[in-house]
């Protein structure tokens, strides 16, 4: 899968839609990473498409806004519904999780044995509107 080259520095909050503050990171991951939430331990952790139904986002999804440098790092998450600014990006493009934790892909890129997780709209050339659609039985052929 080619997933968006997104740019740490690149990674902004546009002010429109949710976004959860004081998150606690269960591993380390870079600002602009999917992640999702462990039901076990309330933490975010890099999500992708061909591992667990949880890795997937089905407990919760988001996009990291910052970095944490190791687990248990605190950071804000953005949630569906919100714009973030990425640096990369095709309006009208669907983006889904890839096959790397943490990945975000063109939903074109999805093969055999993905859980498609939908997680974003490009809506500009340098943004995505986040979004959260996940279902366990959306898995290729």
């Amino acid at each position: 899968m080619t997933a968006l080259s997104i740019t740490k520095a690149s990674v902004s909050w546009t002010g429109v839609g949710p976004v959860s503050a004081d998150q606690i990171a269960g591993e380390a991951f870079d600002a602009g990473d999917m992640v999702h939430l462990k039901a076990s331990d309330s933490k975010w952790y890099k999500a992708q498409d061909d591992g667990t139904a949880e890795e997937a986002g089905s407990e919760g999804i988001g996009m990291a806004l910052g970095t944490a440098d190791a687990a248990n790092a605190r950071v804000s998450i953005a949630r569906s519904g919100a714009i973030v600014n990425i640096g990369t990006g095709t309006a009208g493009v669907v983006y889904c999780l890839g096959d790397t934790p943490g990945d975000l892909v063109p939903n074109a890129d999805n093969a055999s044995g993905d859980r498609v997780t939908v997680v974003g709209l490009g809506i500009g050339s340098n943004k995505v509107q986040l979004a959260h659609v996940y279902n366990a039985g959306a898995v290729l052929a």
